[in-house]
């Protein structure tokens, strides 16, 4: 729509709007009038005892009309008369939801440390082999030989690490899993750089599903 349509469209709607609030103000106006007679007339007969209370009546009329017309077009022309949550505009927007205020607003994701990596869940295959690597800590760590490959007891470095696990699931022909075994002393947590980097690998760049079975 061009510039000029919707100038002409908001204008039209805005005169909609102006005649329909003027026709409110009159048809205030009109029953003010009515109402203000028949008080102005109650109020002669009943209260000043007049035997002819035409004089209020004439009176009460007038006033009644322009009461009731000013307060309509405060109502209307401020609008402080239009309902509350108005829906769409006609022009495409949505409605709000009646069901919205019920649903229950989603709960944030946690937080991961940076330094800790996603273990990926298992793909519920069984594995095959599982490669068993205990991590050690503490004055069993010698030049950063932080790690045991199932049976064998000569500590490997992170390097050395990865090219055996690398070379033993080459070798290997169904699905190869890793298992990550802590000692009893001396164990580091899980969120170690030690612990930390095998499993990125694993999951990332060797394919592994990953696990941390309870040591005995």
């Amino acid at each position: 729509m061009t510039p000029l349509f919707a100038f002409l469209d908001d204008a039209k709607e805005a005169m909609n709007e102006f005649v329909h609030n003027c026709l409110l103000v009159a048809g205030g106006f009109l029953v003010g009038y009515i109402l203000g007679g028949v008080v102005g007339w109650a109020l002669g007969k009943w209260v000043f005892r007049q035997k002819a209370p035409d004089t209020l009546k004439k009176v009460g009329r007038p006033i009644g009309g322009v009461i009731l017309a000013l307060i309509v077009a405060l109502l209307v022309f401020t609008g402080k008369g239009k309902p509350h949550g108005e829906g769409g505009d006609g022009k495409g927007a949505p409605s709000p939801d009646p069901n919205k205020a019920n649903q229950q607003s989603p709960q944030p994701e946690p937080k991961i440390p940076p330094n800790v990596p996603i273990v990926k869940q298992p793909d519920g295959k069984p594995a095959d082999v599982t490669i068993r690597v205990t991590v050690l800590g503490g004055e069993d760590v010698q030049v950063d030989k932080f790690y045991l490959i199932d049976d064998d007891q000569t500590p490997k470095t992170f390097t050395e690490l990865k090219d055996a696990i690398t070379a033993r699931k080459a070798k290997e022909k169904g699905k190869v899993a890793m298992a990550i075994l802590f000692p009893t002393r001396n164990a580091l947590s899980r969120e170690h750089p030690a612990v930390t980097r095998v499993v990125r690998w694993a999951n990332e760049e060797a394919g592994l599903d990953v696990t941390f079975p309870a040591s005995k």
